[in-house]
Order: structure tokens, then sequence, then C-alpha cells
């Protein structure tokens, strides 16, 4: 069986982080494929743990700094920022399945685009 690629909206927050650990605990089975956030340190520690294709910051100065810091680790994840590349990762065609938890009127339209 394939495992089912996974975009996280919200991976920073307390629903992100519960998505990731079924992710952790099924291997086998879910692939974090994109993960989008807020915070950047925590974005850099899911993307060496998890290491997703694409990871999403809504700031460009937080993207641009956790793109380098990731470079500098080795790790490939490619880093996109702002809301029109969060809407297209949530309706990436590789992406399976969406798992929208962004807060309030952040979260509508890239759950509209997963929809």
């Amino acid at each position: 069986m394939q495992k089912q690629n996974l975009v996280i909206l919200g991976s920073t927050g307390s629903i992100g982080h519960s998505t990731l650990s079924v992710i952790e605990h099924n291997s086998d089975k879910y692939h974090a494929f994109a993960l989008v956030g807020g915070k950047n340190e925590t974005m850099f520690v899911q993307c060496v743990k998890f290491q997703p294709h694409f990871a999403a910051l809504d700031d460009e100065n937080a993207a641009k700094v956790l793109r380098e810091k990731l470079a500098s680790h080795h790790i490939k994840t490619e880093v996109l920022a702002g809301q029109k590349a969060i809407c297209e990762l949530a309706a990436h065609p590789d992406a399976d399945q969406v798992m929208a938890s962004i807060v309030g009127a952040a979260g509508l339209l890239p759950t509209l685009s997963a929809v």
C-alpha cells in the first residue's frame, strides 16, 4: 500500500502537532508531504524530523530564514511563502488529504483551496 501524502495547514499548532504524532506512529501509512505553519523555529524542527517535500510560511522573511537554516543542515524541503503558495499546497495534485487547522479567517482560503 502506498503512503498517503498529507498537507498540514497549521502544523505548528496543537492540532498540527497531534496530526504529526499520528504520522510518526503510522509512518508506514502516512507521509507529511507539506507543512504550513507560523512559528519558524517549530517549523525547522518539524522539517528536520519529517522531511516534507514542502514547507510554507505566510511571512516571506520568516520563510527566507527557514530556507537558509534548512539548507545549512542539508534538508531538501522546498520552502515557500505567502498566502498564494499556501493555497497552492492545499490544492496540490499529489496531496491525498489535507488537515485544515489554521485558526480563524487566515485558514479560510487555504481550506477552500483544498476543497
